[in-house]
């Protein structure tokens, strides 16, 4: 019997509970599982840095940014660059309801996760088959994410930390020429910027607005 230390971080209630029933499950003779959970970005980080866990499910978007919250890194995306880090023997399994293969072809250029999961595709088998592979040094992705790899083989365009900036700045209201202090650019350097995202997102001719709500729904901010 192998024990095992393992983190899941969502901000919902329910997959937390779902993980604990999963995990009670399984064999006892197979794994003696400690589980722990956190529903917050900030807990989540405090955990990491003060724990060893064999193994971590994070859900990408755990805290929405808002005014009150002007740091746009709170997400599992950026728990996975610190895990990598700081615990590089951590296997990392991301479950999340975004299946874009621009999102997930950045994650695995930031993180390199050991298991992709998307959310529909969840149930007590996959998690434990995805929990099996991970523990020998294999890969688990669900069928939604290895159709995107599919997708984005021969596709280099990524989004960069510059791009995530803009996007989650003009989210909260700051105008164009004001995130120059936020970023490393010129006011025209934005400018082209927001044009190669709206060509990325393939919605060249629409405003500011529809570029956020795009990179929304797309799980960059």
């Amino acid at each position: 019997m192998r024990t095992l230390k393992i983190l899941a971080v969502d901000d919902h209630q329910l997959i937390l509970k779902g993980y604990q029933y999963t995990f009670a499950d399984i064999n006892p003779a197979k794994y003696n599982i400690n589980l722990t959970t956190a529903n917050s970005y900030q807990k989540a980080k405090e955990l990491i840095e003060s724990n060893i866990f064999d193994v971590a499910f994070l859900d990408i978007q755990i805290e929405k940014p808002d005014k009150e919250n002007l740091d746009g890194n709170k997400t599992g995306e950026n728990l996975g660059m610190l895990l990598r880090e700081i615990s590089p023997k951590t296997k990392i399994i991301f479950q999340s309801s975004f299946s874009d293969s621009l999102r997930i072809s950045n994650i695995f250029s930031s993180v390199n996760p050991d298991g992709y999961i998307v959310k529909t595709e969840v149930n007590d088998e996959v998690l434990e088959k995805a929990l099996d592979n991970v523990l020998n040094d294999s890969t688990y992705y669900s069928k939604s994410a290895i159709d995107v790899f599919r997708k984005t083989m021969t596709n280099n365009i990524m989004i960069n930390e510059d791009d995530k900036e803009i996007l989650y700045r003009l989210s909260l209201g700051i105008k164009t020429k004001d995130l120059v202090d936020y970023v490393n650019l010129s006011v025209t350097g934005i400018e082209t910027r927001k044009r190669k995202l709206k060509f990325i997102f393939d919605i060249e001719n629409e405003n500011d607005l529809a570029l956020i709500n795009e990179a929304k729904r797309r799980g960059f901010i």
